[in-house]
């Protein structure tokens, strides 16, 4: 592995510069790559455990910055809960909704709770937050948003650039770090 690419900045920069290769690399992932979907998550699950170690969140959160944040389940509650706000208070400080989801609230991004790098609400924030850059969900029937979110998440960017490697994708030649 070469060394990670951790400023948001050129994280955003080298996504756009090889954002026709990604989607290369993606479709030969969906169509041609003959690995079962367990095995590719192994190599996906082993590549984001080591990356995640060595990238420290709290000084990156673009992720916070850039992306809005669907709602699910509990979420909202126990965002009021943690705010120590009605949840009619909360939906009208923080969140948006949205009809063409589904009828869904969301917060917004930048995300309002974010403080410098740091969520106010860290240990309630919502299970979409807590999950991300979901490298341990199906990177095949996830591949267009993970691909997407080579433009915002360093994780995500280094993985998705460190499989082209560990699956011998035959152009992984064309770029270095």
């Amino acid at each position: 592995m070469d060394e990670l690419v951790t400023d948001p900045r050129e994280v955003g920069r080298l996504a756009e510069e090889r954002e026709d290769e990604n989607w290369d690399f993606r479709n030969w992932i969906k169509l041609e790559f003959d690995f079962e979907d367990e095995r590719l998550m192994s190599v996906v699950r082993d590549l984001a455990d080591e990356i995640t170690a060595q990238i420290d969140c709290t000084q990156c959160a673009n992720c916070c910055e850039k992306t809005r944040t669907i709602l699910e389940g509990d979420d909202i509650s126990r965002l009021a809960v943690a705010l120590d706000m009605t949840v009619p208070a909360l939906q009208e400080t923080y969140l948006e909704f949205e009809e063409d989801y589904g009828g869904r609230w969301y917060l917004p991004a930048p995300c309002p709770l974010l403080e410098g790098k740091l969520c106010r609400v860290y240990e309630a924030r919502p299970s979409s937050c807590r999950e991300y850059p979901h490298l341990h969900n199906d990177f095949r029937a996830a591949s267009i948003s993970r691909i997407n979110s080579t433009f915002t998440c360093p994780i995500v960017f280094n993985v998705v650039e460190d499989m082209k490697y560990a699956l011998r994708w035959p152009r992984r030649n064309r770029w270095r770090r």
